[in-house]
C-alpha cells in the first residue's frame, strides 16, 4: 500500500492523502525511529519530539518505583511508552508515556497495543505537550472511562492525579499530609513530589531505599 502523505501544520504533522485503519497504522508507524505518531481515530499526527531531560529523568524514576511496587505486591505490570491504547474505533489511540494494567486486565495487553484502557495512565508533561495533556487526553481518558490519570509537569513541578467518581467525572486526589502523591487504583503507593522533582537523578541506593518505602 502507498505510504501515506504528511502535511505539516502549525503544532502536528497530519496525514492527510487517506485515512488509516489502526490496523495499517500499526503496519506503518510502529517502526518508524526518531519520530512520535498517535492514530487519531483514522488520521495519525506526527509530534515533534524534544531533548528533554527532566521528562527523561522523571520517566525513569516513576518506572523504576512503579515496577518495584507492582512486582512486590503482584498487582500487575507496568507498559513503557510507544504503545497505543486502543479502545475505540473512532476515538483516538493515545500512546502514554507510562500504563499499568492490573492482573484481571492483563489480556488487554498485545505485542504492539493495548486493546481497551488501562487502569492507569501517565503522561509527563513536556513543552510541547501541554495543550494536549491538559486538555484533549484528559477529556478523553475521562469520557473513556481510564479509572486514573496522572498528569505529572516537571515544568511546573506538578502532580495533579485524577480518578473518576460515582458519576464518570475526573476528581483530583490531593496530596496526603507529607505531600505525597497517592492512588486509589494501587493502594500504598505513595511517592514524595520532592523526590520526583529533584534536580538531579537519584542513584541506585536512592531509588531503592525510596521503592522499599511504598506499601
Amino acid at each position: 500500500m502507498q505510504e501515506a502523505i504528511v502535511t505539516p501544520t502549525s503544532q502536528t504533522e497530519t496525514i492527510t492523502s487517506e485515512t488509516l485503519s489502526f490496523e495499517e497504522y500499526l503496519r506503518q508507524f510502529s517502526s518508524r525511529e526518531g519520530i512520535m505518531s498517535e492514530w487519531l481515530g483514522g488520521e495519525v499526527a506526527i509530534y515533534p519530539v524534544t531533548n528533554n531531560l527532566a521528562h527523561q529523568r522523571l520517566l525513569y524514576v516513576l518506572s523504576f518505583l512503579l515496577h518495584y511496587f507492582l512486582s512486590q505486591k503482584q498487582l500487575g505490570q507496568l507498559v513503557f511508552m510507544g504503545l497505543p491504547m486502543k479502545y475505540s474505533e473512532s476515538q483516538p489511540a493515545r500512546e502514554p508515556d507510562l500504563m499499568v494494567l492490573l492482573n484481571e486486565h492483563a489480556d488487554r495487553l498485545r505485542p504492539t497495543y493495548v486493546e481497551g484502557i488501562a487502569d492507569v495512565v501517565i503522561e509527563i508533561v513536556s513543552p510541547e505537550s501541554v495543550a494536549r495533556d491538559r486538555g484533549d487526553k484528559f477529556a478523553e481518558y475521562e469520557k473513556a472511562g481510564v479509572p486514573e490519570y496522572w498528569l505529572l509537569d516537571p515544568i511546573r513541578s506538578e502532580a495533579l492525579i485524577y480518578a473518576l467518581d460515582a458519576q464518570g467525572t475526573y476528581e483530583r486526589i490531593p496530596l496526603d499530609d507529607e505531600e505525597r502523591i497517592l492512588s486509589r487504583v494501587l493502594p500504598g503507593f505513595a511517592v514524595s513530589q520532592a523526590f520526583l522533582w529533584r534536580p538531579t537523578l537519584p542513584d541506585a541506593v536512592e531509588l531503592i531505599a525510596e521503592a522499599q518505602k511504598l506499601g
